[in-house]
């Protein structure tokens, strides 16, 4: 109720309490009014619940299943809506054969050269350096040939070019050989090594994206808003579901401070919701703020509420009584 009707009722309760305050009124007052055993309503606001929970898409997907609707009840874990996940799985697949192949090169060269590659590539150096041999001694002879005249410079240069690719070949082959004698180098396996890892990586973060296909429940509650359909994309962050947690509704009201004597945490109360027909609640105060707002003078007041039936919505307005079991005469 407004501010202005709950001053004016202040002369009123300082006669009449909650319930609590009633019990010490004179037996002598409760034959005065019949009108003064209804309840005095003097303040209210909206109906909320202490608990709610927005669901919300990880990755963006077509929904593929929906297993609620609006006044479902859910279980804090349940899965409650299914995304297409094909392409996230081939993303996981796909990173897993990366790993092995890593993993095959990782202990190919950890396990070192097998005498078979040893034997060839020496074999490959041996013919590798009679070429070199057989080019140095054809350009040697054709320089020769060339300071007595008798060749032209085209067939020294032609000679000098299949020396420094024969020598070229010959020195890649000799590199070759050493690396399998030798072995592989501590960097060459922590280079190895590092592959593995990241491809690992890779698998990780495709498994934590398939895992967001399925999407559960955060609270136990009641599913009270739809907002999406089977077919449709699911964007990142957007709201697809609202879940509320009923078992405790509650209304949040500023209460005028004058009347804040005439109330105290415990006092059951009456609470009246004008949409629904004998729409009349159990409650009981339950929080008073013990700051007062600076300027508007009042102070907050939670009241629970008992909703059996779980006939009560959020965001219905509910006024505030508080029980006149006993019934006073009101003065004028």
């Amino acid at each position: 109720m407004k501010k202005l009707i709950s001053t004016l009722l202040i002369c009123t309760l300082l006669f009449i309490g909650c319930s609590s305050h009633n019990d010490s009124l004179d037996s002598s007052n409760k034959k005065n009014s019949t009108s003064s055993s209804k309840d005095i309503y003097l303040f209210g606001g909206k109906i909320a619940a202490n608990t709610s929970s927005n669901v919300s898409a990880k990755i963006n997907a077509k929904i593929s299943q929906i297993k609620v609707d609006v006044g479902s009840k859910v279980n804090s874990g349940d899965p409650i809506i299914y995304l297409d996940t094909k392409d996230l799985q081939a993303q996981v697949d796909q990173a897993q054969a990366s790993v092995a192949t890593a993993q095959a090169n990782l202990a190919k060269i950890k396990s070192g050269s097998r005498p078979e590659q040893i034997a060839s590539t020496k074999a490959a150096v041996d013919g590798a350096k009679d070429a070199y041999d057989i080019a140095q001694k054809n350009y040697d002879r054709e320089k020769q040939l060339l300071a007595s005249g008798s060749a032209a410079q085209i067939n020294v240069d032609q000679a000098e070019q299949v020396l420094s690719s024969s020598k070229a070949q010959y020195e890649s082959v000799s590199q070759n050989l050493t690396m399998l004698q030798n072995g592989s180098t501590e960097s060459d396996i922590n280079a190895v090594e590092a592959t593995v890892n990241q491809a690992q990586a890779s698998v990780n973060t495709a498994k934590t994206s398939l895992s967001y296909g399925v999407i559960t429940a955060p609270i136990s509650g009641t599913v009270t808003v739809k907002n999406v359909n089977e077919g449709e994309m699911s964007g990142v962050g957007q709201i697809l579901l609202t879940i509320v947690n009923a078992d405790q509704l509650h209304v949040d009201s500023y209460v005028p401070q004058e009347l804040l004597t005439k109330i105290k945490v415990g006092d059951q109360v009456n609470v009246k919701v004008s949409n629904i027909n004998n729409g009349i609640f159990q409650g009981e105060i339950s929080v008073i703020d013990t700051q007062i707002d600076s300027h508007s003078k009042d102070a907050l007041v939670k009241v629970t509420i008992k909703d059996e039936n779980n006939v009560l919505k959020l965001g219905m307005f509910a006024e505030i009584g508080c029980k006149n079991k006993v019934g006073v005469k009101i003065e004028k």
